[in-house]
Formats: C-alpha cells, structure tokens, sequence
C-alpha cells in the first residue's frame, strides 16, 4: 500500500488536488491491496468509497455495509465512516479527483507490487489448471455451454475467485459470435472457452478450444496456425517503453501476412488489464507506453478461432498451458479423438 500512496499522492500533487474520492470497485481493490466492496457483480461501483488524502484515509459506507469492511476487508488503517442506509450519499468536501464516471488512474495501476506479482502468477497457474482440468478431465460431446460454464466457475468460486467474464460457444457459434455467453447449446464437434476470473481484485484472461475428433478441419486449422502467428507476434513485440499503437501494428502485420488482413477490425486485440478486464484497448493511436511489470491481455480472433493468454510485459506467461498441444509458445487446438 505504502508504494500505492506514493503514487497516489504524486498524482494528486501533479493535478493540484487535495486527494482522491475512489468509488470504482477496481481502484478500491487496488489502493486497499485487495479489499472486496461488491455485493452487486454487475456494478462498477460498491458498497462503499475511500476517500484518500496524504493525511487521511476515510471509508464512506453505510450503517449496513460497516461492521464486515472494519472486520474483514479493511483493518485499522481506515477510518469508518457511516452513514443511515436510506439517506444519499454526499460528495465529501475539498479538493478531491474521483474516478466515476470516468477512470484516470489507469496508469498508476500499471506496475505492479511484489504482492501483486504473487498474486497474479497464483492467478494465472490457477486459471490454466482449471481450465485444462475442465476441458480434459470434465468435457464431455453432448454437454452444453451452460454446463461447461457452471462445473469451471464452481472451481474458481471454490478457490476463493469470480468469474466476471466467462463465454462458451459451440461449434457455429464460435465464428457468428465473438462474444459468447453461455447457453443451452450442445457441443457437438467444437467448443471454445474463454475466461476472466478476478481475485484479490486482480483478473487474468485466457481462451481455449477443444475439438472432438483425431484431425482439424483444413480450414480451421488453417485458422488457428494463423491467429497463433499474430499473438506470437504481439508477444515479441511487447516490453516496457514501447507504444502500444506500434505493438498492436506489428500483430497487423502479422494478420497481413497471413492472409487475414481484415479480421483485427471484427475485434479488439486486448492490450493493458490488471484490476479491469482491459485497461484500455490497444488501438491504432494509442500512443502511451508499456509500464515495467505490467498486466497484459492478448487475444487476436479470426473468425471461428481465437489466442489468449495473460502476460507480463516481461514476457512471462502468466496462464501457459501445462498439459496440452501447442503451436510454437501458443496453445493448440486440443483434438479428442
């Protein structure tokens, strides 16, 4: 926390403010060292806000939410404050940033601690653990999306992890769909899992695919050679200090070369996460730089296939495969024959 404060406080001091009012969930986690304010997942903001000042450090919450944050969440480092449920809340007073509804402390996030480095490295064996233990131990032709959804958010939810993100699609909804949420379909030939999974309010990203049968389709295979080639390519290309507009147009060069010119326009290709999803995406004019020790997310799609794995802007592997086919460094499609 103490080096969280540090940059917090250079922030603040930089854009000649007192401090800093946090409702987002994401910047409360990050601040706290992983402090849960969530009952509603699907909100962005939770059941209480931190207001932070070199000198002070103040917890805005309800009469409700108060006794388990002092006792499980926040410790004595912050002072509690609550207020009756049914009243609203109040901005505090002074010269505070905030981060809703728009987020400018992205960057600060960027480098994580030594804490946060152990955190995310038992994140990623984790993330690829379950998934290979669900895909080849639990899968089975004839299950349907939900089921495959359900058995590997029960395994996260049991270590402790949610699971914000979490598609499944099978066989044509692969290449209708690059956002595919869990549904009744069966699997009959191929599926395709991908996930987000959040702990200690870290996330990691990953994606899968499995194909009942001893051989690829050509074309697929084709595919899948292909979407490998571009996330090899924007492995390589990423380290501290470079832009991430010229990373993202070294894995467009790679989708050139392949013959899938087109196919970076039908989805984003990932770009910095940590504590969200994605940061923010890589783009073709976004010029800011890779921190040291920062969270990365890949995930280059042609269509009916994709490549994702977390990394460091080290080049580490966050969530590599242990116990499955690869294509150079990048995960295989895994043929059950």
């Amino acid at each position: 926390m103490k080096e969280k404060e540090r940059r917090l406080a250079a922030w603040c001091k930089e854009h000649r403010v007192d401090g800093a009012w946090l409702r987002r969930r994401t910047n409360i986690a990050w601040l706290t060292d992983g402090a849960d304010v969530h009952v509603d997942g699907s909100s962005s903001t939770g059941i209480a806000s931190l207001v932070w000042t070199p000198r002070r450090k103040v917890v805005l919450t309800t009469t409700i939410e108060a006794p388990r944050l002092r006792d499980e969440e926040l410790g004595g480092e912050w002072e509690i404050r609550s207020t009756d449920w049914w009243r609203d809340e109040k901005p505090p007073p002074g010269r505070l940033a905030t981060d809703f509804p728009d987020d400018p402390f992205a960057d600060l996030r960027a480098s994580l601690t030594d804490l946060e480095l152990g955190r995310a490295r038992d994140l990623g064996l984790y993330t690829a653990i379950a998934l290979e233990q669900i895909l080849t131990g639990f899968l089975r032709q004839g299950h349907t999306e939900l089921e495959i959804a359900g058995a590997l958010s029960g395994l996260f939810r049991g270590w402790g992890a949610s699971t914000p993100v979490l598609l499944v699609a099978a066989d044509d909804r692969i290449a209708k769909y690059r956002h595919p949420i869990p549904t009744p379909r069966r699997i009959e030939k191929t599926v395709m899992v991908a996930v987000c999974p959040r702990r200690h309010g870290l996330m990691m990203a990953a994606t899968r695919l499995v194909h009942f049968g001893k051989k690829l389709p050509a074309a697929l295979r084709k595919k899948h050679h292909a979407v490998c080639k571009v996330d090899t390519a924007l492995h390589a290309a990423t380290a501290p200090g470079q832009r991430w507009c010229d990373i993202l147009e070294v894995g467009l060069q790679a989708y050139r070369e392949t013959g899938f010119q087109d196919e970076w326009k039908r989805h984003h290709q990932g770009g910095p996460m940590g504590y969200e999803g994605r940061d923010y995406k890589a783009t073709p004019t976004e010029i800011r730089r890779v921190a040291a020790d920062q969270l990365v997310g890949w995930n280059p799609s042609i269509t009916g296939t994709k490549s994702e794995d977390t990394i460091l802007s080290t080049g580490e592997v966050l969530t590599a495969a242990k116990n499955w086919p690869m294509i150079g460094a990048r995960p295989d499609i895994l043929c059950r024959g």
